[in-house]
């Protein structure tokens, strides 16, 4: 009895694997309307933030390349999921901009965060590269 409790038989196995279901999206091209109808959006509201933010010493045509980029890096992605989750992610995050829960510096670190320079790890460069 207590040999046979570790055991997965091909019927067992067999049971395990199940279709996952899409999170909002059926296909592909559903998947596709949707990250161009956030897109859209995130487009027509970007002269808003711009000025709600103050985000004024980079210009509105720079804020929206940047605002692009950050879609068309993703680009690669192919599993309806994980796209679903990137739209969903996006909605949380326009929400958020909407109702004023960032400051203009969680804004601009979410569209500019390749220009921060990381911090250092280990004790000795955190040491070496502090401003006195």
């Amino acid at each position: 009895m207590a040999g046979t409790t570790g055991r997965v038989t091909k019927a067992g196995a067999d049971a395990l694997t199940r279709y996952v279901a899409p999170v909002v999206s059926t296909s592909q091209d559903e998947a596709r309307r949707r990250v161009l109808s956030i897109y859209k959006e995130v487009q027509r509201l970007a002269p808003k933030f711009w000025f709600e933010y103050d985000l004024r010493e980079i210009s509105l045509p720079a804020l929206r390349t940047v605002l692009k980029k950050q879609f068309t890096k993703n680009a690669h992605l192919s599993d309806i999921r994980a796209i679903d989750r990137r739209v969903g992610e996006t909605h949380e995050h326009l929400e958020n901009i909407r109702m004023y829960y960032y400051n203009r510096d969680h804004v601009r670190n979410m569209l500019f965060h390749e220009n921060i320079e990381p911090q250092p790890k280990d004790f000795l460069s955190r040491f070496l590269s502090r401003k006195d």
